[in-house]
């Protein structure tokens, strides 16, 4: 029952019905700041001019949210520069004037666009770097292993810190590689404009540090070539007065 009526009150009815017979909104016009039912919205669909300049978006209740906090204008540009909406105050009179900006429509099809790329391109980077961490840990195990000659479990000790430590490494940034395949993928349904272009600077920076992987994955194999000289050298002491014990005795 409390569900119920709290989707009630989410419901958000068309401004231009009479008030006795209001129906559900099906869009919002940005430029009108109204919410029209599936008839009144008629006029927005078929007349040229407002498809061109009067964005629609999911209606809802946000109010100020859609009007710029410096201004109090609508907002109808998206900043490619700084990543924010803008209004047309802020486009052409103060800090965004000279910065790279696109309609809201444009934007939303141009980011979309991008991360459609970046994320075919992420995806193939993952499987690449599954199929070189599987190689890598399958090299070095055996290469430790071979390490391992006398007093095996002094050896293994070594063995796993050194590989615990690197995989909880390979992990930490494989968890951002996965999150931003989640913040991308959450972007590409997402199909209001409006909702799209503010959760787009997030998933911008989630993208940044799934690229920064690739930067990563040469030091983890230096690291891997220490460690595994490391132990080397430490079985090969240990052996070493081992064998030196034997021949005392």
């Amino acid at each position: 029952m409390a569900e119920k009526m709290q989707m009630d009150l989410e419901v958000v009815f068309c401004e231009m019905c009479p008030e006795e017979d209001r129906k559900p909104a099906k869009k919002m016009c940005l430029k009108c700041e109204i919410s029209m039912c599936v008839q009144h919205l008629q006029a927005h669909l078929t007349t040229p001019v407002l498809l061109q300049t009067h964005p629609l978006t999911e209606p809802t209740a946000l109010g100020a949210a859609t009007k710029c906090p410096q201004h109090g204008k609508l907002l109808e540009y998206f900043c490619l520069d700084d990543m924010a909406c803008v209004c047309v105050s802020c486009a052409i009179e103060d800090q965004h004037r000279l910065h790279n900006m696109k309609t809201f429509s444009t934007a939303h099809k141009e980011l979309m666009e991008k991360l459609t790329t970046e994320h075919q391109a992420i995806q193939s980077k993952t499987e690449e770097d599954n199929t070189s961490l599987e190689k890598w840990e399958k090299v070095k195990r055996e290469e430790l292993s071979m390490c391992a000659v006398r007093l095996v479990e002094a050896v293994n000790n070594l063995r796993d810190v050194s590989l615990t430590s690197v995989q909880s490494s390979v992990s930490a940034r494989m968890v951002s590689i996965r999150t931003s395949k989640s913040s991308i993928q959450s972007a590409q349904s997402e199909k209001d404009t409006f909702r799209f272009l503010q959760m787009y600077p997030q998933v911008h920076q989630d993208v940044e540090k799934a690229k920064a992987v690739k930067r990563f994955l040469p030091l983890i194999t230096r690291f891997a070539h220490t460690a595994g000289g490391i132990l080397a050298y430490s079985s090969t002491q240990i052996f070493s007065r081992s064998v030196s014990k034997l021949f005392k005795t």
